[in-house]
């Protein structure tokens, strides 16, 4: 039995030298071309999708922020409502969402004091054990929903009072007052004295002397 030996394997440039590899050759260069032609567009489009989605995703981001803006301000009186003389101290969130109010410190004559007994006796004439009607509430670490407000001091004109109502009223507009609050997406912001542009700030300061309620 004879056994034929193999066919030698068809050399590369034999098979590239077929007329039917010549012009796949030929035409080569322009399916490239074709294919370049119709994928920088598609890329093109994806590209500016892609930065339409960021672009949108960043202006509603600002509006929820916008939505939830929070304005707190400090405040103060000697009078109530209904014609009651009474001195106070406060705050209140005209913003459009709420505020968590971090650290507050209030000054008299350049020194920071730590809370109502303290100032009252800076300004006006407070003895330690000596009588007297004053109303505290706590405002560190306090939510403030919009349009609330916290009254954090105030003295009542009664006999109790009597002297120290007058000398608080004459200095009250002499007190420096000045808070950090931040917002629900934890943006935050300092403010200083009634009416004054809330200051926009990376984190609440952690150097402040914090106020006390007593």
């Amino acid at each position: 039995m004879q056994i034929d030996p193999p066919e030698p394997p068809i050399a590369a440039d034999r098979l590239l030298d077929t007329p039917a590899m010549r012009r796949i050759a030929r035409w080569l260069p322009f399916a490239m071309v074709g294919h370049f032609v119709v994928g920088v567009p598609a890329l093109l489009i994806s590209l500016v999708v892609a930065y339409g989605t960021f672009i949108q995703a960043g202006a509603t981001q600002r509006m929820q922020q916008a939505a939830a803006w929070p304005f707190v301000a400090y405040q103060t009186g000697n009078y109530t409502g209904d014609g009651e003389r009474l001195i106070s101290l406060y705050f209140r969130n005209n913003g459009l969402g709420p505020a968590l109010v971090g650290p507050v410190e209030i000054s008299f004559a350049g020194r920071p004091m730590r809370s109502a007994v303290e100032l009252l006796g800076a300004c006006c004439g407070y003895r330690k054990g000596q009588e007297m009607q004053l109303r505290t509430s706590p405002i560190v670490n306090v939510a403030l929903r919009p349009g609330e407000e916290v009254l954090f001091m105030s003295l009542p004109a009664v006999p109790a009072n009597a002297g120290m109502v007058d000398r608080l009223d004459a200095v009250r507009e002499q007190i420096k007052v000045r808070a950090c609050y931040c917002s629900i997406f934890e943006d935050c912001w300092t403010v200083e004295g009634p009416q004054s542009k809330p200051q926009p700030v990376k984190a609440c300061p952690t150097n402040w002397t914090v106020w006390r309620q007593r």
